[in-house]
């Protein structure tokens, strides 16, 4: 579906747009069908930052600020047909506006109907399965077993938090976490401290312990996900 430049907004979103972004909403997991409910009675307000494909969505009356940043990434999805694919990207509700992408291949012969759809997200990964997509291997280290899990896939470089209590996987950027570890690690040489991507190809240097410590120092200040910290205090004594 080829976007008008000339669009008129605010505007309803269509079925078709609906079911692109509910493919990296699953329905089974509490978080995400709180935002599937949000966003079955937004509007799209207009276009974001990037243009067409690059759409907010808010109540109406509401205003687009083009000035602020994007709020972190929530979910994505591809979505592949014979014909063509869907990128969906849905990024964390800020000042109750919610930042989405749909774009793609072909997307005006895109069908309406998904059954025909190969579809892949991580939404719907759980401890102790595979990366999605290629079934590579994931690196898990339980805070709290089966609960708060740190996921680290080395082939997709892609680092994530799974709350069982939402269920959603929480995406962690690399740099920042990364940096984190370092500096409580103690490394100082800048060829390994200040190069993130060892993160993924040197990952079986890292114990879970510097793992799991990195990440609760980076959580404390950055807070992508509520954990009390007095329940690692209390392990670490």
């Amino acid at each position: 579906m080829q976007q008008n430049i000339k669009e008129k907004f605010p505007r309803e979103l269509s079925s078709k747009e609906k079911n692109w972004l509910y493919t990296a909403l699953p329905v089974d997991k509490l978080g995400y069908k709180q935002y599937r409910d949000i966003i079955e009675n937004l509007l799209v307000l207009g276009y974001g930052r990037f243009g067409e494909g690059n759409l907010i969505l808010g109540e109406e009356g509401d205003t687009i600020d083009l000035e602020i940043s994007s709020s972190p990434i929530l979910a994505v999805a591809t979505i592949t047909f014979d014909v063509g694919k869907i990128y969906v990207t849905i990024h964390e509700e800020l000042d109750n506006q919610i930042e989405v992408d749909i774009k793609g291949t072909a997307m005006d012969t895109i069908p309406d109907d998904l059954s025909q759809a190969k579809v892949w997200t991580y939404s719907g990964w759980m401890p102790g399965e595979k990366a999605p997509f290629d079934k590579s291997i994931v690196r898990e280290v339980h805070l709290i077993k089966n609960q708060i899990v740190l996921a680290i896939a080395p082939v997709h470089k892609k680092v994530w938090v799974y709350n069982s209590e939402s269920g959603i996987n929480h995406f962690i950027p690399v740099t920042n976490y990364y940096n984190e570890m370092m500096i409580l690690i103690g490394n100082k040489d800048s060829n390994t401290a200040l190069n993130p991507g060892r993160l993924f190809t040197n990952l079986d240097e890292f114990t879970d312990e510097q793992l799991a410590q990195g990440f609760l120092v980076y959580n404390k200040y950055w807070q992508r996900v509520e954990l009390d910290y007095s329940q690692f205090e209390k392990k670490n004594r």
